[in-house]
C-alpha cells in the first residue's frame, strides 16, 4: 500500500504441503529480515545422496553377458559395486544406521553369450570399506571386511562402500536399503540401478560357443550380434586413419565389438574426417552381409558423434 496507508480487510493463508520458514503480514515498512534454517533436514526428502558405480574386480576381469532372449538383454555377470554416499543438509551430520540386500526375484540361468567387460572406475582420494554378500541365502546380509556399521557423513566428510554380491547359480534381481538417521529424523533410502533393480548374472550360467570380441568370434545369430545389428551409437577403441585403416567400436547397447575401415570418401555437404581416435564417439548404421557361409556386420555411415552413451 502506498504512504503506509491500508484500505480494507487483507488476509494472507499458507496451506497444505510441509512448509518451511513462512511471513505473514498485513502491511510491511521499511526492511525485512528473514534468517532461514541452517540444516533444511525437513525439506529434505532424504538426507542422503547415493551415486552407485559398477566396476570390475582388479584381480578377475568381470564383464557383462548378453542373454539369448527376443530381445536380447545386458546383464552383469557378477562384479562389484561402489556405493558413494554424501550428506544432503547443511550444518548436519547424517547418521549411517545399516545397510542390507534385498532379493527381489531369482530365476535359473538363461543361455547366454560373453559381452564385453566392466570398464575400471578411476581410483579415489577416499578409502572404502568393503563388504560381501551371498545372493543365495534365505535372508542376505553383508558382511563387512574390515569396519562395520554405523558411519556418517556430513557436508565435508564422504563415505564409500564396495559391495561383492555372489549370485550363486541364479539370476537375481536386487536392491540395497540404507537406514540412516538426522536430526532425530529416521528412515531408509532404496539403493539400486537409477529407479531399476540391480541385475546380476551368474558366473556359471549356461553359455553359448562364443567369444568376447569381435562380431567373427560370435556364432550367427547369437544376441550380441543382433544387439550390435541395432546399435546406431558407440566408442572407438581401436584407432584409424587412411594409412592404418582397420577400426573397432564398442556399441553403446552393449553388443558384439564392431571393426571398420577407415572412410576413404566423404559424402558431400559433410567434413572430411581426418582419423578416428580412441575413445571418439560415433554414430553409424550396421548392415549385415552374406559371403559364401559367412555373415558379416558392415559398418556404414560412420560419423563424429557427441558423447551421450547408452550404458547397458
Amino acid at each position: 500500500m502506498g504512504d503506509g496507508q491500508q484500505t480494507g480487510d487483507t488476509e494472507n493463508q499458507v496451506n497444505g504441503g510441509r512448509q518451511g520458514a513462512v511471513v505473514q503480514a498485513g502491511a510491511i515498512t521499511g526492511g525485512v529480515h528473514l534468517h532461514l534454517s541452517a540444516d533444511g533436514v525437513e525439506d529434505a526428502e532424504s538426507p542422503i545422496i547415493v551415486t552407485v558405480a559398477r566396476e570390475s574386480d582388479i584381480d578377475e576381469e568381470d564383464q557383462t553377458v548378453v542373454l539369448d532372449t527376443d530381445p536380447p538383454v545386458v546383464r552383469v555377470r557378477q562384479g562389484r559395486f561402489r556405493v558413494t554416499v554424501e550428506s544432503n543438509v547443511r550444518g548436519r551430520a547424517v547418521v549411517l544406521r545399516g545397510m542390507r540386500p534385498v532379493v527381489l526375484s531369482r530365476r535359473p540361468a538363461r543361455r547366454a553369450c560373453p559381452g564385453l567387460p566392466i570398464s575400471l572406475v578411476s581410483p579415489r582420494l577416499i578409502s572404502p570399506w568393503h563388504f560381501s554378500t551371498d545372493l543365495q541365502a534365505a535372508a542376505p546380509r553383508l558382511h563387512a571386511k574390515d569396519v562395520n556399521f554405523p558411519f556418517s557423513v556430513s557436508a565435508t566428510d564422504v563415505e564409500e562402500f564396495i559391495i561383492t554380491p555372489d549370485a550363486g547359480k541364479d539370476e537375481v534381481l536386487w536392491h540395497l536399503e540404507m537406514d540412516w538417521l538426522c536430526a532425530g529424523r529416521q528412515g531408509t533410502t532404496v539403493i539400486d540401478d537409477r529407479g531399476q533393480p540391480f541385475a546380476l548374472y551368474p558366473r556359471s550360467g549356461p553359455r553359448l560357443d562364443c567369444y568376447q570380441g569381435l562380431d567373427l568370434d560370435h556364432v550367427r545369430g547369437c544376441p550380441a550380434r543382433r544387439l550390435a545389428v541395432q546399435s546406431t551409437r558407440g566408442t572407438v577403441i581401436r584407432g584409424c586413419d587412411k594409412d592404418s585403416p582397420r577400426g573397432e567400436i564398442k556399441p553403446d547397447n552393449g553388443g558384439a565389438i564392431l571393426e571398420f575401415t577407415f572412410p576413404h570418401r566423404t559424402p558431400r555437404n559433410e567434413r572430411r574426417v581426418e582419423y578416428y581416435y580412441r575413445g571418439q564417439a560415433v554414430s553409424y548404421t550396421v548392415k549385415p552381409v552374406s559371403w559364401r557361409d559367412r555373415e558379416f556386420l558392415r559398418v556404414t555411415n560412420l560419423q563424429p558423434a557427441s558423447r551421450t552413451p547408452e550404458n547397458p
